[in-house]
């Protein structure tokens, strides 16, 4: 068994279990870590031409809340190396049917994570210390929604919301609410950039935190 230690954005440790002395367990790793560097690979080249360049990872992880991580590593870090991004997928994704579009979108979400940390130098980095609070966590999540609805992901990252709250212990979903777009923003979210693409912009300043202030600051958004 190899135990690896990730950098995590809520500040913590992520544990990454491969169950090398089980022969089934590892092929469904690597059967899971194949399919999503498949779909990977596709959003990173469709709508992430940033990144073409950046080397990122899969890992498996295992979780009954989340299914999707991007991570960069805290050894690297603090070592002064390159800064690496790292996927983290949970193999029930696949197993409890998430669709094809719906994985599409959330790895669009992390790709925006994988951008984001790839742009910021270790300084502001460390600032991601501040993760250890709701509302920062709330914001920095957020942030990620909109790079992928504005990339044209709006619609998948509906539908992987949907399976979300259908397959997390309920004891979890008002937290995923609050700090995730739900589908009724997502839903108004697609309509503010279909008229006016720009408004990104003014919603990254000031990241929505629930669906009243987002169609409060959408309602201005000018018509095409």
């Amino acid at each position: 068994m190899v135990v690896l230690l990730a950098f995590s954005s809520n500040f913590a440790f992520t544990q990454v279990v491969r169950p090398q002395s089980v022969a089934d367990g590892l092929s469904n790793a690597e059967s899971t870590i194949e399919r999503t560097w498949k779909m990977l690979r596709e959003v990173r080249a469709k709508s992430f031409p940033e990144l073409s360049e950046k080397d990122i990872k899969i890992e498996t992880f295992r979780s009954n809340s989340d299914f999707f991580k991007a991570r960069f590593s805290f050894k690297r870090y603090l070592t002064f190396r390159h800064l690496k991004t790292t996927v983290y997928v949970n193999p029930a994704v696949f197993s409890l049917g998430a669709s094809d579009e719906a994985i599409r979108a959330i790895l669009a979400h992390e790709l925006a994570h994988a951008l984001y940390y790839g742009s910021r130098n270790r300084l502001a980095l460390l600032g991601l210390v501040r993760l250890i609070n709701g509302s920062f966590t709330a914001k920095f999540e957020r942030k990620a929604d909109l790079s992928a609805v504005s990339r044209g992901y709006g619609e998948g990252l509906i539908i992987y919301r949907k399976w979300l709250y259908m397959n997390i212990p309920a004891k979890y979903l008002q937290k995923k609410k609050r700090n995730y777009f739900t589908p009724s923003e997502i839903t108004v979210l697609i309509a503010a950039f279909r008229k006016d693409p720009a408004v990104f912009d003014k919603l990254s300043r000031n990241i929505p935190r629930n669906l009243k202030e987002l169609v409060e600051m959408t309602e201005t958004a000018r018509p095409k």
